[in-house]
């Protein structure tokens, strides 16, 4: 990995930027082969839907929901590589986690809005022809174009940064703290199925969430995930050893 940083005299803004150059680095993996896969997985499945009669068959797919956790796995992975690196290099702590918060954030952008385009295509074309719907499973429930757009960035800010928390989490405790923190997310969530099973609240919680605005559920939800992912991010490195 080569990078233009210059460490110790260098302002703390410019030691920002050089991060993320050194992020950039992963530009291939980050972009090339998600759109790779999701080109293969378009093709394959466009193939398969233009042998049947026309009209015959809707198919919705969620084929492309892979590049969200594309997304999660690539910033785990960039956070547990570039971290030991530009910290022996005179990165703080603090600096390497705006700069990687500012490259999740723009992947979420890129991402988020090519997604939007490419439903927006589909809803257009009818499933490109072929009555796919691959990109536009959030259109019905979002009910217009500014929520769908948003509710993408938000999803895509919301796994890239469960990825850098992640991440984190396997720099200070390794593969024990990735695997405690899995149990721990599964004993929490088993116990409030039960709960609410027990309770049987199901009812008012699913009329609760289809009566409420679809910017707090499909928007403000996410980014509030996001924002804690965000949070635990910084105070794990903050005690975190190169």
């Amino acid at each position: 990995m080569t990078t233009a940083l210059d460490t110790r005299t260098a302002p703390a803004r410019d030691r920002i930027v050089s991060v993320m150059r050194v992020h950039i680095n992963y530009r291939t993996l980050a972009f090339a082969w998600p759109l790779g896969i999701l080109a293969v997985i378009v093709g394959v499945t466009w193939a398969v839907l233009s042998l049947a009669p026309e009209g015959s068959t809707e198919i919705k797919t969620g084929g492309s929901l892979f590049v969200f956790f594309f997304g999660l796995v690539l910033f785990a992975q960039m956070v547990t590589q570039v971290f030991p690196f530009v910290l022996g290099l005179g990165v703080t702590r603090r600096e390497f986690f705006r700069g990687t918060l500012c490259v999740a954030a723009a992947h979420a952008l890129v991402f988020g809005i090519g997604m939007f385009v490419l439903s927006v295509v589909e809803t257009a074309t009818n499933g490109f022809g072929v009555g796919m719907q691959m990109f536009a499973l959030a259109t019905p429930l979002a009910g217009n174009a500014v929520t769908e757009l948003l509710f993408l960035l938000a999803a895509f800010l919301m796994c890239n940064l469960v990825g850098v928390l992640a991440g984190a989490v396997y720099l200070r405790w390794r593969v024990s703290g990735i695997w405690t923190a899995v149990l721990v997310e599964s004993v929490v969530i088993g116990a409030v199925i039960f709960v609410v099973t027990w309770q049987g609240w199901w009812g008012t919680i699913t009329e609760t969430i289809a009566d409420a605005p679809r910017l707090s559920t499909m928007v403000l939800l996410p980014l509030l995930v996001a924002s804690a992912a965000g949070l635990g991010t910084h105070v794990i490195l903050r005690r975190t050893t190169a």
